[in-house]
């Protein structure tokens, strides 16, 4: 692991960082780019959220379907 920080607010969580870092190899990312994008989806999920057990779950669901869709747009462009 690379000690990249997910979220500033609180001590970062191992498997955040496993997920963003594994996250980043799936899909060909910097690993930078994935933790800014989870902490944007992140911070998107958690305001109004009641309960946050699972949100980092979504969060994660969130980026792979903005990197994929990116992906595809700048495939279909080329």
């Amino acid at each position: 692991m690379n000690g990249i920080l997910v979220n500033s607010e609180q001590s970062p969580q191992p498997e955040q960082n496993l997920a963003v870092e594994f996250l980043a190899n799936e899909l060909h990312v910097p690993t930078n780019e994935v933790a800014r994008l989870y902490g944007t989806e992140l911070a998107k999920l958690k305001i109004g959220a009641r309960i946050t057990g699972f949100l980092s779950i979504f969060a994660i669901r969130n980026v792979r379907e903005l990197l994929r869709h990116r992906s595809t747009e700048e495939t279909a462009s080329a």
